[in-house]
């Protein structure tokens, strides 16, 4: 069983690589250090539609894949859409400051010619907005409260002051604005997302699960990262649970649209959310933000980081950091080493794990939960799984048992969407004709890549018959060396 495309000796990088996985931004300081980054420990490379032209976006998606095959790593690769962020128009005085106590017009247009107007450039907000709403602008610097809504203007008072500018980001948080999801550009951007031959795309400013299904429509060979970053996507988690393959969360304009000291039990509820079911999760968001402009981190970033990983995501994210920082490389060797250090405590190996879904009672679903408890009873380190979608992997992976899942595919989209996955390692692999075969050459192959050692005890997952999906139906103990023999 070869792996085609790929040396035959598994790269020594990735043994050291965190269960965790590390999301990491490529912008001008970084997709000129890819394969750097790789071997840091980068797993996902996130590429930022809101900046940049189609053509950066073309350039570094092909970067990605060549260092990712001259590196001999599977490298997922997001998209990260716009969506439909509110924003300032162009203000009659330009920059300005707002006092508390002042009162200020509020009204939809692209630009203003008096000092107290402020534009707004999205439609919808008079009709969303009643007294008392809050109003907050420069992302949550400046806070309004609603005072009346008269015809085309709504007034409202400053409470919190500060200074303001064109372009900067509006947040109405009390309020539920009905916007269009995906918008015209989001349409151009899934299409080139789709071109390019994307795993992953971050839908950002989701409220509900309609945003999703309509651009699942658009995308259907993609897999969906819903954003959470609305209040109305808090109220309508169950919903966008239901219908996308995982979540971010998307603690920047979270913690403007919810009280900041709310964001870290907020957090800790979406992830646990999530894990329960079955979706995998991407914590974001000044991370190791320090480092944008210093070669390391913060204590408190270090702290942030941990808790990220101890509360349970599959990945944690480098924006800023990596895209335009000082200190990309180092960024992401800092995010590996405080992963590793947490993945190896007993703390993070005495964490609950998640119980067995009842509402998906299926073979698959059994056969990883059992897995994962026999490789717990028997303290086996890895857990070999045979997958045509990738659908058993995230089971497993969801158990967070303390053993590393090698992922098996023929696919390359499945292998490519297997990289956001914490515990696994995704390997592709040759389709062989018997279960017995696929046994016996992914044992040799293993072997061979320094993965497993003779003698040692392994669990294998697959399902018979081979090649159909969703179809996981056997687990097996086996020793590495004996014959694969299945009766």
């Amino acid at each position: 069983m070869s792996s085609p495309g790929s040396s035959n000796a598994f790269p020594s990088t990735a043994l050291a690589r965190p269960s965790t996985k590390i999301v990491a931004t490529v912008g001008p300081a970084s997709e000129h250090r890819l394969i750097q980054l790789i071997e840091a420990g980068l797993a996902v490379a996130r590429i930022n539609f809101s900046h940049g032209n189609d053509e950066d976006h073309r350039r570094r998606v092909e970067k990605v894949r060549a260092a990712a095959r001259q590196t001999g790593i599977p490298i997922g690769i997001l998209a990260d859409i716009q969506g439909p962020k509110m924003r300032l128009g162009k203000l009659a005085t330009g920059e300005r400051r707002l006092e508390r106590g002042e009162d200020v017009r509020l009204f939809e247009g692209e630009a203003s010619t008096e000092a107290d107007l402020l534009p707004f450039n999205f439609p919808g907000f008079k009709g969303a907005l009643k007294p008392g709403d809050r109003v907050l602008l420069a992302d949550g610097a400046v806070e309004l409260v609603t005072q009346s809504v008269e015809g085309d203007i709504a007034r409202a008072r400053v409470r919190r002051s500060g200074p303001i500018s064109d372009r900067k980001g509006v947040h109405i948080p009390d309020s539920y604005l009905l916007q269009e999801l995906p918008t015209p550009q989001d349409r151009q951007h899934i299409a080139l997302a789709h071109e390019l031959g994307v795993d992953f795309l971050g839908i950002s400013f989701v409220s509900r699960a309609d945003d999703l299904e309509r651009i699942r429509a658009l995308a259907p060979r993609i897999m969906l990262v819903a954003k959470i970053e609305r209040r109305a996507a808090l109220d309508n988690l169950k919903g966008i649970l239901e219908v996308t393959d995982g979540i971010m969360v998307a603690r920047g304009d979270l913690g403007v649209e919810t009280a900041l000291e709310a964001v870290p039990l907020v957090q800790k509820n979406l992830i646990s959310e999530a894990l329960k079911a079955g979706k995998f999760v991407i914590t974001a968001t000044e991370m190791l933000e320090s480092m944008v402009h210093n070669s390391r981190p913060t204590r408190a970033e270090v702290a942030d980081v941990a808790n990220a990983v101890l509360d349970g995501s599959d990945a944690v994210m480098l924006s800023a950091e990596t895209a335009v920082g000082e200190y990309p490389v180092e960024a992401v060797e800092a995010m590996g080493r405080i992963a590793r250090s947490v993945e190896t405590s007993q703390r993070y190996h005495e964490l609950p794990r998640a119980g067995f879904r009842q509402n998906e009672p299926t073979f698959s679903n059994a056969t990883a939960l059992a897995a994962a408890q026999a490789a717990e009873a028997l303290s086996i380190h890895k857990i070999i799984c045979f997958t045509e979608t990738g659908n058993t992997v995230r089971l497993l992976s969801r158990y967070r048992v303390n053993a590393e899942i090698i992922a098996m595919t023929p696919n390359e989209r499945t292998l490519q969407a297997m990289t956001i996955l914490s515990h696994v390692r995704p390997i592709l692999c040759d389709r062989e004709t018997s279960l017995e075969d696929m046994l016996h050459e992914a044992q040799n192959m293993l072997v061979e890549r320094r993965i497993c050692l003779h003698g040692e005890e392994v669990i294998f997952v697959a399902g018979v018959p081979l090649g159909v999906s969703r179809s996981t139906n056997v687990m097996k103990l086996h020793r590495i060396g004996e014959p694969a023999r299945m009766h």
